[in-house]
């Protein structure tokens, strides 16, 4: 508004979200510059559809051989490829994970016929991860054993995952994370079937 003879002369963007419902991961990611019109480049619904990302073109690029350089009004040319944009994330959330094991655990309803996957699955998470979920992890295991109790194969797995994740919160690196399984138990714990 200040100086109209500024002009925008490209556009970078990423996406937050991934497809599977998982968030971006942590990292460095070299977005892509996209340069066109400039009316155009002021509406996200004209380039939001567009791989954001290097690695994103090239995984889109390789299965079908198609190039994508010719995609709606941002066109990067083979030398506007070369521009690039690094940024570096870090998620922060008790809502939100990365990995796509957890999620499934924790939607375990929209997905019920991967329960018995999703319990194996839960022993390779990474620890931090699972600590900062862990009273909606605790829930979902609860809930599933509550939920599912005619089917006995759930009970086993459920078991090895309570006795993993306490195991986890044995571990000194997760120690200050038992004031939060002491609070479960004693506030929030109400499965009479497994209690």
């Amino acid at each position: 508004a200040r100086d109209r003879s500024e002009r925008a002369f490209g556009v970078g963007f990423v996406k937050l979200m991934n497809a599977d419902g998982t968030t971006l991961q942590d990292g460095r990611h070299n977005l892509i510059v996209y340069k066109g019109d400039n009316k155009k480049m002021e509406d996200a619904k004209s380039y939001l559809t567009l791989p954001c990302t290097k690695t994103e073109i090239e995984e889109k690029e390789a299965p079908s051989g198609k190039n994508l350089h010719n995609l709606a009004n941002f066109t990067p040319t083979k030398d506007s490829t070369k521009d690039s944009f690094q940024i570096a994330t870090v998620i922060c959330s008790t809502k939100l994970t990365q990995n796509v094991d957890l999620l499934g655990l924790l939607n375990w309803r929209s997905n019920s016929q991967n329960i018995a996957h999703n319990l194996r699955k839960l022993m390779e998470v990474e620890g931090g991860e699972i600590v900062k979920f862990l009273p909606d992890t605790l829930d979902a295991l609860f809930n599933i054993m509550m939920e599912m109790s005619e089917n006995e194969t759930y009970d086993s797995l459920v078991f090895d995952a309570l006795v993993f994740i306490i195991s986890l919160i044995g571990d000194i690196k997760f120690q200050h994370f038992n004031a939060v399984l002491e609070t479960y138990i004693y506030k929030h714990f109400s499965a009479t079937l497994a209690y």
